[in-house]
């Protein structure tokens, strides 16, 4: 009796972690993401895509990430050429350089914070990923102003018409 007992609590004790392990991976994936400014962070938990119109033959997109909780007012923005405008390919994107190459390229991008702290970037990349409707997106960018912007979100992108 003695054997089945702590073989059962020791199946107990698999099944909870494994349940538990699932749990908080599946929060993490659909809630998560960050951007820094130097080494300030500010909370991500939205992103969504809008189609701005066609130049030059590609669609040019404005990926826009921010934090719906707490009434902040923070956000980071790029605006991407891609060759689709219904979502964001799988793709590294660098800087356009004025060259006629839109080909996974950003235009530019920018950070918001609060109301009267901004700054626009022109150099680093984005990276992004795309499984069934849950994107990675990973980026390292440096402002204007000499800043260094970097993060990530992970979770659905709202489409926006």
């Amino acid at each position: 009796m003695n054997k089945i007992l702590k073989k059962s609590v020791l199946m107990i004790i698999c099944f909870a972690t494994l349940f538990f392990a699932s749990c908080d991976e599946e929060i993490r994936v659909y809630d998560d993401g960050y951007f820094m400014v130097g080494d300030v962070s500010y909370n991500l938990n939205r992103a969504t895509l809008e189609d701005l119109g066609v130049e030059n033959g590609y669609y040019q997109l404005r990926l826009s990430m921010d934090n719906t909780s707490n009434n902040d007012n923070h956000k980071i923005n790029f605006l991407i050429y891609t060759e689709v405008n219904d979502y964001l390919p799988s793709a590294k994107y660098t800087p356009y350089l004025y060259d006629n190459d839109y080909h996974n390229k950003f235009k530019r991008g920018a950070w918001l914070i609060g109301d009267v702290e901004a700054s626009v970037f022109l150099q680093g990349y984005l990276k992004t990923t795309k499984d069934n409707d849950i994107y990675t997106v990973r980026f390292e960018c440096k402002d204007i102003d000499g800043n260094t912007i970097t993060g990530k979100y992970e979770g659905r992108i709202q489409m926006l018409i």
